[in-house]
This record gives C-alpha cells, sequence and structure tokens, in this order.
C-alpha cells in the first residue's frame, strides 16, 4: 500500500512538472522571439503574405490569444448571408482547428507582440477588429497599434470577477489592465453573457452605449433530432474543461468531477466527459484511472466542434454542475456567466441538467423549455427524479422551441451592430 501510494505521488509530482516546463519553455520561446521579431518589424523583414480586403465587401479582423468556438460559428453564419470577408488573427499557441469549422478568408498565427504587428502591418483594408477574450493583452495591443480602425471587443469570460481585483493569481494581475483597457476604449461591446454589468461596476468605468447583448446561439447545421439513445439506463454527458482534482481548488473546484461521480455512479447513472480540445490531457490525466475502474464513468476523446452535437446526441441528458460550494469563484461569476456547452446541449437535442447556482443559464433553459436546474443537494436524488420526468416530452419541447436560438435567426443583429459601430 505505502509503494502504491508513493508511486502514485510521484507520478502526480512529474505531471506538475512536466506542465511547469511547459510553461516555461513557452516564456522563454516568447522571450527569445520576441527580441528577434522586433528587430524584424523595425527593419520590415517579416516575411508575411500581405491581405488585402476587397473594397466592396465589409473587412473583419477576427483577433485573440486564445480562440474560443464561437468566433468561427459566429463568422460561417455572418459569411453566409451577407457579404463579409474575415481574417483570422490568433495566437499560435491559442489556436486549435478543432475549433474552426470552415475557412477564413486567411489565418495568421503569431508568436509575439512584435510578429503581432509584423501581420497587422501587412492586412489592408480593414474596417473593423472584433477582438475575443477572455485574456485581453493582445487585443489591447491591436488597438493601441490600429487607432484608426473602430475596436470591438467580445466578452464571455470576464477575468475581473471571478475573484475580484485583488487576486493573488499572477497571470490575472497582468491581465487586469489590458481587460480594463478594452472595455473602457472598445468602440462597441459584444457579451453573450451578462458579466459585462459586473464588470464595470468592478472596474469603477461607465458603461458602454454601444453594448450588444448576443448569447452563444445554436449553429442550426448542428441540430440533432430523435437520434437513438444509449439503452443501459441513463447516460449523462458533459463536454467542457475538466482538470484533476490536485489543482488549487479554489479556481478549479466546480469542474473537479471526483464527487460528482461518486455521487452519480452510486446511482447507477453513467456519466461521460468530453475533454475540450483546449484543455491538455496532462490536467485531467487522473480520469483515465477512474474510466479504466469504474463501469458508471467514461472519459471520451477530445472531438471537433462540427462533430460534437453528434457525439451528445446518443445521450439523454447533457449537465452543468458548477455549484458554488465548489469553488472560490464570486458570487457574480456564479450568477452572470454562460457557456458555450449549453447551446451544444440544445444542438444536440438533449435536455441539460443546470446548477441553480448558475442563475442566467438556469434562466435560459427554463425561458426555452430546453432542461431543468437542481441544486447540489439534488444530485444525490438526480436518478429518482429522471426516472419521474416524461423524456419524450421535455425533448419534444426543446425541438420545438430550439429554432429561436438559432444563429440563423439572430444572426442579423450582429451585422446591424458592426454597421451602427462604423457609421
Amino acid at each position: 500500500m505505502l509503494f502504491a501510494a508513493t508511486s502514485k505521488s510521484f507520478k502526480e509530482n512529474s505531471k506538475v512538472v512536466e506542465l511547469l516546463f511547459i510553461k516555461i519553455k513557452n516564456e522563454l520561446f516568447n522571450r527569445i522571439t520576441s527580441v528577434i521579431d522586433f528587430l524584424f518589424f523595425y527593419l520590415k523583414l517579416h516575411s508575411v503574405k500581405p491581405y488585402s480586403f476587397p473594397g466592396n465587401q465589409l473587412g473583419i479582423i477576427y483577433l485573440g490569444e486564445n480562440l474560443p468556438p464561437r468566433i468561427a460559428r459566429m463568422y460561417k453564419w455572418l459569411r453566409r448571408k451577407y457579404a463579409i470577408n474575415g481574417v483570422l488573427v490568433c495566437a499560435q499557441n491559442g489556436y486549435n482547428s478543432k475549433f474552426v469549422e470552415m475557412e477564413f478568408d486567411s489565418v495568421y498565427l503569431f508568436r509575439n507582440k512584435w510578429h503581432l504587428y509584423g501581420i497587422l502591418q501587412k492586412i489592408n483594408g480593414a474596417n473593423l477588429i472584433h477582438a475575443f477574450g477572455p485574456k485581453s493583452y493582445y487585443p489591447d495591443m491591436a488597438r493601441q497599434f490600429m487607432p484608426l480602425t473602430k475596436f470591438v471587443y467580445d466578452m464571455q469570460d470576464v477575468l475581473g470577477i471571478y475573484f475580484g481585483l485583488n487576486t493573488d493569481i499572477r497571470w490575472f494581475q497582468k491581465e487586469f489592465p489590458h481587460e480594463k483597457n478594452c472595455l473602457q476604449f472598445a468602440d462597441g461591446l459584444v457579451s453573450h453573457g451578462l458579466e459585462p454589468i459586473p464588470a464595470y461596476r468592478v472596474y469603477g468605468i461607465k458603461e458602454k452605449r454601444n453594448r450588444l447583448f448576443f448569447p452563444l446561439f445554436c449553429d442550426d447545421d448542428r441540430f440533432c433530432d430523435n437520434v437513438h439513445k444509449l439503452s443501459d439506463g441513463f447516460h449523462v454527458v458533459y463536454a467542457g474543461e475538466i482538470q484533476n482534482s490536485n489543482r488549487d481548488k479554489k479556481q478549479f473546484g466546480n469542474i473537479q468531477f471526483d464527487d460528482l461521480i461518486d455521487e452519480l455512479s452510486h446511482q447507477k447513472i453513467h456519466f461521460h466527459v468530453y475533454p475540450s480540445p483546449s484543455t491538455n490531457p496532462l490536467l485531467y490525466n487522473q480520469y483515465l484511472e477512474v474510466a479504466n475502474t469504474n463501469p458508471y464513468f467514461h472519459l471520451e476523446k477530445s472531438v471537433a466542434q462540427s462533430e460534437l452535437s453528434k457525439e451528445l446526441s446518443k445521450y439523454h441528458y447533457g449537465i452543468i454542475p458548477f455549484f458554488k460550494s465548489t469553488s472560490g469563484q464570486s458570487n457574480d461569476k456564479y450568477k452572470y456567466s454562460t457557456a458555450l456547452k449549453l447551446f451544444n446541449f440544445i444542438e444536440a437535442g438533449i435536455p441539460t441538467i443546470c446548477s441553480e447556482d448558475i442563475e442566467f443559464q438556469a434562466w435560459i433553459l427554463k425561458r426555452n423549455y430546453a432542461g431543468f436546474s437542481i441544486s447540489q443537494e439534488d444530485v444525490k436524488t438526480l436518478g429518482a427524479k429522471l426516472n419521474s420526468i416524461d423524456y419524450t416530452a421535455i425533448q419534444r419541447n426543446l425541438i420545438r422551441n430550439r429554432p429561436r436560438l438559432s444563429l440563423a435567426n439572430n444572426i442579423h443583429s450582429l451585422y446591424k451592430f458592426y454597421n451602427r459601430i462604423l457609421q
């Protein structure tokens, strides 16, 4: 037993060291290439392929550090319905091909700030920058580098409201000034949830008049109906970020699923997890061992956004199990946040079981007949509740109400917002 415990501890420590090595390697790469790209920028030696937007179409640069799936989903429907050209400019370390459902007119991947500047110099005729967070450093640099180009900031997760501005998380502290700048100086703000409401209060800045509430919405291309379900009991699925239990619970407690796995397994409810493609497997490797020994827990392979709804449709329910008591995140974060997984579940045609603590998302479910909310205590009796539900009726209501949450039926508001900013 002592040897087994020591071996497990050694494995966990080796993974921590490996993650630390990756961080150090990335930081060294950034610093070394920054020196080189600084010289290239001032000597105009960057070998970047030029791009010019057509003069008869709206030209938009989609720019940020870590690419979220929502950007490609929105752009696909914009381009399908309107005369628009989009170029993606993303950090090399933050780009994930599984989040790109169609080709942008061009894609540029930058190494550091100076490489970003070199790329932006080669893009001509842009009407607008649509920058995306939550990291704000590079969007803020682009905003300052191109002061004559209209700048829209796209907010889903506002770092300033996770733990407040006095948090001891160092990378948060580095991001706060840039997040404040983007909120304060953007020509317009696109918000997928309600987090800008407390964000303006936290940063002590005036609210933007040019603000568009644009929920993440569903991709009509991914709608699934009446797909055959697994038949050996209830199957509940989660798609998104997941973390090992040895990481800081204040930050990651609501995506550490040890207790949830035990509760669901005890009730013989199958629990399937699809880790986000952007999450390093080292951050959730412990769940592989759980899946090998627990017949009710299944760690699935990450899939591309274009394949996700079809995968999810095999199960009976999606679940968003974010409860206040499991992490140190603020009440504002729980109350106002939103997540794409909610809309992925709706696309898949499966009802969602949602924590009542994430109030805005629970409200969306209730308003659109797309599932139901539970307390943390309710998890212990979830099996009995599932047995009492008329599943056919709840799924039928979801599918009937789904079109009003579709991107095809709502993308016009984003296009009109762009034109309002440009006017």
